[in-house]
Order: structure tokens, then C-alpha cells, then sequence
């Protein structure tokens, strides 16, 4: 059964001029539409527009044209602070004078909440966020982690329809930046409201969201699961931003079933399998993940189709090797290895090596959709 649609955004355009008297299309004409419960992250580069959608959600940027419906309800002239969202932002914006509890109580006493009640509301918004013992602290008196938590509890306090977070964890170490992710997800489920956050991080938008939204140039290129991002990218921008990428072009020449392969200007042939609604002869990228790539020196034992290519390099990354090579035409390819302790690493600069693949494994993008 569909979750049911909480937040409908339809045709959302923002234009902002530039100081040569032109202007950039901050967003241009986006559809989208957010469920209930669910985390739904809003994904791309610096200027993709991800954070003006942020803000025209709150309530804190205005649309020129297009409308923000909430349960079907227009929001386009409700202000920012009668919205039932909460937002959450980069810097936490403590206040450094008051301790944690009051910190997390603010929202509740700017609305005359009575005092039980809001004590009651502030320790169980601290005991969701595991900082129910440190309520009497000053913020300054806490780590980053412990600081976001409490960036969260206070947004959560006041039980808002929709949590909006605007690169939530882009201040934390890398360390901490992966534990409060899971923390993130389970927290999101446990409180059962939607969730949305804007990031420029994949990892983090692979790791945390239910859905995601790559944004690019003011426009949303693809919504999906972050398996069908990964996996299945519409076009050459979303391939290449999301993970690392091996893109090759070439034509498509299909066999039957779906099957075929992609023919390089130099006559090198990928093959591929599951492709559907592609012409015979199109111009198309393949795309392999650096996973899928299985070096082998001598070529013995490959089940499957390979591709002969030349060791550029190899970079040592702790679990992994990543091994760069490139094509006989010059194209180039990564290919990720696993790394066991007290193992050399394989492959020497400028040797031959062999790479294989599965044709399942291969999708084809229509160079058009990029």
C-alpha cells in the first residue's frame, strides 16, 4: 500500500537576479511530492537549489510561481512561523546562555506551553536523543554530537508534522558523521514523522534515506530509492554524482531479449543485459561501478566478458584498493578490490590486466537523457 502524501510540491520556481542585471533559476518548475513518514532526502552539488527548496518549504523563501500544498492545503500565504515544520540547521543556533534543558524548552515557553507539562515534554525530547542526565549543561559544555542531539530534541519537542534539516551532520568528524546516521534513521522511525534533508553528501543520502531527490541545475533529475539511484541512474549527471563511476560511450547495437552490447568509437564492446526501450544504434553511456570490475592478471578463469586494459595506478584506502586503468582507446576505469591483511598490493604500474564483468551488471543510459 502507497504511504499517503503529505506534502505536494507542484511547479516551484524561484528566480534570483544576478549583478549583471540577469538571472539564475535557483528552482525551476519542480514537482515533487513528500510522504508521510518517510525520509526523503534532497540531494546535489553546491547551487543545485536543494537548500532554496529547504527554505520555500519553511516558509522562509518565496516562490515566484508554483505552490506548497500541505495536505492539499495551499501554504503559500501562511508564514514561517504558523507552519507545522520544525527545521533544524547547519550551525544548531544554541543559545550559549541557557542550559540544555532551556535550550530545548524555548519553543515550548514562547508558547505559553504550562510548566508541567513543558518539563514533561522537554526530559522525553532529551530521553529520545540519549541526553536525558545532561539537561543542566551549557551547550558549550558538550561535544558536536551532543550538541546536534540537541539541535534535535529541540525541534522535536514541539511535534511538528515535518522535521526539514539542512546538513544536519556537515560539522561532525567523519567518525561521528557515520554513528549519528544510523542514529538519525532510527530516531526518524521511532518518532514516526517525515523527515527531510538536504545534503550534498551520498554517502549520507545512501546510508539514511527511504527516498532521494538529485538535484541539479534547479530541477529534480531523479526520484527513487537509493538502490534505484545507484543501481539504475537516469542520466550521465546522476551516475556520475552519485558513487564512483565508470561511464563509457559507445552505440548500442541490440540482440534480442534485451540483450546486446555498447560499441566504443574503437570498436570495444560491452556487454549488457535487462536494456529496455533503447533504439538500435543510439548514442548511450554504459555504466559499470568500480565493484562490478573483477581484475584478473592473466585473464584465467573469467566466466564471463572482460576488457583489456592498462594499470594506471593503485591506491591503498584502508579495506579497499582502488585500481586505475585505462582502455586501449585511453578510457578510463576504476575497479575496487578488497584488501587482506599482509597482502601486497597487486598490480604494477603499466601491466596488462584483464577486467571482468557481468552483462547484468551493465546499465545503459540514452545519451538524450542527460
Amino acid at each position: 500500500m502507497a504511504a499517503s502524501v503529505l506534502l505536494s510540491i507542484t511547479g516551484a520556481t524561484r528566480r534570483f537576479r544576478t549583478p549583471e542585471g540577469g538571472s539564475v533559476h535557483a528552482l525551476d518548475a519542480v514537482d515533487l511530492d513528500v510522504r508521510g513518514n518517510e525520509f526523503l532526502t534532497l540531494l546535489g552539488p553546491s547551487g543545485c537549489g536543494k537548500t532554496t527548496l529547504l527554505k520555500a518549504i519553511a516558509g522562509f523563501e518565496d516562490l515566484d510561481a508554483g505552490d506548497i500544498r500541505l495536505d492539499g492545503a495551499s501554504l503559500r500565504d501562511v508564514p514561517a512561523h504558523r507552519r507545522p515544520f520544525n527545521t533544524v540547521f547547519q550551525s544548531y543556533a544554541l543559545f550559549p546562555h541557557l542550559s540544555v534543558a532551556d535550550n530545548v524548552g524555548y519553543g515550548l515557553d514562547v508558547a505559553r506551553v504550562p510548566r508541567a507539562e513543558r518539563d514533561r515534554r522537554v526530559a522525553e525530547a532529551l530521553a529520545r536523543v540519549g541526553l536525558e542526565a545532561m539537561g543542566r549543561r551549557a551547550p558549550r559544555q558538550l561535544s558536536g554530537g551532543q550538541q546536534q542531539r540537541v539541535a534535535l530534541a529541540r525541534a522535536l519537542v514541539n511535534r511538528p508534522r515535518l522535521l526539514l534539516l539542512d546538513e544536519p551532520l556537515s560539522a561532525l568528524d567523519r567518525h561521528l558523521r557515520q554513528a549519528m546516521q544510523g542514529e538519525l534513521k532510527a530516531l526518524q522511525h521511532d518518532v514516526g514523522i517525515t523527515f527531510l534533508v538536504v545534503t550534498h553528501d551520498q554517502e549520507e543520502a545512501l546510508a539514511m534515506s527511504d527516498r532521494i531527490a538529485v538535484m541539479h541545475a534547479g530541477r529534480v533529475r531523479q526520484l527513487g530509492t537509493p538502490a534505484e539511484i545507484y543501481d539504475t541512474p537516469v542520466d550521465r549527471f546522476v551516475a556520475g554524482f552519485v558513487g564512483a563511476s565508470n561511464l563509457v560511450r559507445g552505440t548500442w547495437r541490440s540482440t534480442a531479449h534485451g540483450g546486446g552490447c555498447v560499441t566504443t568509437p574503437a570498436g570495444i564492446d560491452i556487454h549488457a543485459e535487462g536494456v529496455a526501450s533503447i533504439a538500435n544504434g543510439a548514442t548511450v553511456d554504459a555504466l559499470l561501478r568500480p565493484e562490478q570490475l573483477s581484475p584478473i592478471a592473466d585473464g584465467a578463469g573469467a566466466a564471463g566478458p572482460t576488457l583489456a586494459a592498462t594499470v594506471a595506478s593503485t591506491v591503498f584506502v584502508g579495506p579497499d584498493v582502488h585500481l586505475h586503468a585505462h582502455l586501449a582507446d585511453g578510457t578510463p576505469l576504476q575497479a575496487l578490490l578488497r584488501h587482506a591483511r599482509g597482502q601486497a598490493l597487486p598490480f604494477a604500474v603499466g601491466a596488462r590486466v584483464v577486467l571482468a564483468y557481468r552483462p547484468a551488471a551493465v546499465h545503459v543510459i540514452a545519451a538524450q537523457a542527460t
